[in-house]
C-alpha cells in the first residue's frame, strides 16, 4: 500500500503523537509499504531510510507544545498525485491536517483520522485570555473529526472522548510499544551501574517520571507527593526525565523545598540511557490530567515498572492499571493518597516485584506488531470500498 501520514510534530517527534507516527511509519515500511510523511520544517532533520519526508513552513505558538505547519494547498495535491497515495492517515486536527483532508477528498483518497490530542493538550495555559481560543478549538474538533472515513483511537478511554465529539464509531488501535527495543534484557549490569553513578542513584527507593515538563503533565504535583513521602520516613527520591517550558519553574520549586539531592532532573534521555532510567526505578509516577494513552507508561511497563497513575476524567493511562495488581490509581485532590500508596509499594519488596512482573505480562498485548496488523486490516477494508465519490 502507498500510505501518507500527516503530522506536524514528527521526525523529530514532539510528544506522544509524534512518537506514535514515527513508530507506525517505520514498522509499516518494514512490512513493505511505501510511506510518505507530511510534517513541519526543522533546522536539523533526522535521517530516514526509505521514507519520503515532505516538510513545510512552520510556526510555533506560545500556547502550543510544538510547531504547526502551513503548506500551500497545491503542494499537498502535487505530493499525493506524485506518490499515487491510496490512504491518508491524519494524526492532528491542524491546518496541515485540514489541507491534507481537502486534497484527499479532491482526489478520492480514503482518509483515516487518528485521535491523539485533547483540547487540554493544545491550550496548556490556564490564562483567561486564551478562553476564546479554547472555545474555538472545542468547536473545531467535532467539525474536523466528522469528516474522516475511519476514526482511530489509541485507547477505549480516548475513544469515549472522541465519541462525544462525533457520535461516530471508531477503531481502537494501541500506539503500541516495540518490545525488542524496550526490553530489560538489553541493559547489562555494568551499564546500569554506570547510569546510577552518573546521577548519584544509590540504594534508596526511586520514583520516576518521564515526559514533557508542561502544565497538563502536572509534574509539580509529584514534588508535593515526594515531600510528603519523605516526611513520613520513606527515603525515596524522584528522577524527572524530560524537558519543557516549566523546567526552570520546577527547578526553583525544588530549591525552595531544599530537595536538590532528592529530586533529580536529567533533561531528555534517549536510547540505553532512557532504558536505564526505567530499569533503575521502583515505581513509575504519572500525575497528568490529559492522556489519550501515555506512551511513557507503556515504556515503563515494558521495562518492569510498577505504576502510580492519577485519576482524572481526561487521563486514559488509568486503563493501564489493574488496581493492586500492577499498581494503583491515586487522587489528585489528596497528595496523601498518592504518598501512602507509594510507601506501600516501596516498603514491600514482594508486592513491588509482583507488580513489576504483572506490568511486563500486561504489556504484551500492546506489542506494536499487533497494532500494525490492525492498521493494515483497517486500510485494506477502506480500499475495498473504492475511491471516495
Amino acid at each position: 500500500m502507498r500510505i501518507c501520514f500527516v503530522s506536524d510534530q514528527s521526525f523529530p517527534p514532539w510528544g506522544g503523537e509524534g512518537i506514535s507516527t514515527q513508530n507506525f511509519c517505520r514498522e509499516l515500511r518494514e512490512r513493505g509499504h511505501k510511506i510518505t510523511v507530511l510534517t513541519s520544517r526543522v533546522k536539523r532533520p533526522p535521517s530516514t531510510e526509505k521514507i519520503r519526508i515532505c516538510r513545510f513552513t512552520r510556526l510555533s505558538f506560545p500556547w502550543s507544545k510544538g510547531p504547526i505547519a502551513f503548506p500551500h494547498p497545491r503542494e499537498i495535491l502535487t505530493i499525493l498525485r506524485e506518490d499515487k497515495i491510496q490512504i491518508i492517515h491524519i494524526n492532528l486536527p491542524s491546518y496541515l491536517g485540514w489541507q491534507a483532508l481537502r486534497a484527499g477528498r479532491r482526489l478520492g483518497i480514503r482518509v483515516v483520522m487518528g485521535f491523539h490530542v485533547q483540547v487540554g493538550n493544545v491550550i496548556t495555559s490556564p490564562s483567561p485570555l486564551l478562553l476564546p481560543l479554547k472555545v474555538i478549538i472545542s468547536s473545531w474538533f467535532p467539525y474536523f473529526y466528522r469528516r474522516g472515513d475511519c476514526l482511530i483511537s489509541p485507547s477505549h478511554f480516548a475513544g469515549n472522548i472522541l465519541h462525544q465529539f462525533t457520535r461516530r464509531p471508531y477503531e481502537v488501535v494501541s500506539n503500541g510499544i516495540d518490545l525488542r527495543e524496550f526490553n530489560p534484557g538489553r541493559i547489562s549490569p555494568g551499564k546500569l551501574s554506570d547510569f546510577k553513578k552518573k546521577y548519584d542513584l544509590k540504594d534508596e527507593p526511586l520514583l520516576l517520571y518521564v515526559g514533557r515538563l508542561s502544565m497538563e503533565k502536572n509534574v509539580g504535583h509529584l514534588l508535593k507527593i515526594v515531600e510528603i513521602v519523605r516526611k513520613k520516613g520513606c527515603k525515596a527520591r524522584l528522577l524527572i526525565v524530560g524537558e519543557g517550558q516549566l523546567r526552570r519553574h520546577l527547578s526553583e520549586i525544588i530549591k525552595k523545598l531544599k530537595m536538590e539531592r532528592e529530586i533529580i532532573m536529567t533533561g531528555y534521555l534517549r536510547g540505553e540511557e532512557l532504558l536505564c532510567a526505567y530499569l533503575s526505578a521502583d515505581v513509575f509516577f504519572l500525575a497528568s490530567r490529559n492522556e489519550l494513552q501515555s506512551i511513557a507508561t507503556l515504556e515503563a511497563m515494558a521495562m518492569k515498572c510498577s505504576l502510580l497513575i492519577a485519576k482524572s476524567e481526561q487521563n486514559a493511562a488509568q486503563e493501564l492499571v489493574r488496581e493492586g495488581i500492577n499498581g494503583y490509581l491515586f487522587s489528585l485532590q489528596d497528595p496523601e493518597d498518592a504518598a501512602d500508596k507509594a510507601i506501600k509499594i516501596l516498603s514491600d519488596d514482594t508486592l513491588k516485584r509482583s507488580m513489576q512482573e504483572a506490568s511486563l505480562e500486561m504489556i504484551q498485548t500492546h506489542n506494536i506488531e499487533n497494532s500494525i496488523s490492525r492498521l493494515e486490516k483497517i486500510y485494506q477494508k477502506l480500499l475495498k470500498r473504492g475511491p471516495v465519490p
